[in-house]
């Protein structure tokens, strides 16, 4: 389960993280998983649930670049 859904919290995922799984909750009450991905954001919000998913930041504070 995220648990952060329906919170309105983010949850946190490595800086180097490239995509996430969401799939709701974990029960019957989830949605089909889906795979959001990063690219140049910052965050992604699941577009079945709205929930957030936030890269941390690097030791420097700034976000680090995924080539």
């Amino acid at each position: 389960m995220n648990s952060a859904m329906g919170t309105g919290q983010a949850i946190k995922v490595s800086p180097d993280q490239v995509s996430v799984c969401c799939r709701g909750a974990s029960d019957a009450f989830g949605h089909p998983a889906v795979y959001l991905t990063f690219a140049e954001k910052p965050t992604v919000r699941c577009y079945y649930c709205g929930c957030e998913f936030k890269r941390a930041s690097n030791d420097s504070g700034h976000l680090q670049k995924v080539d």
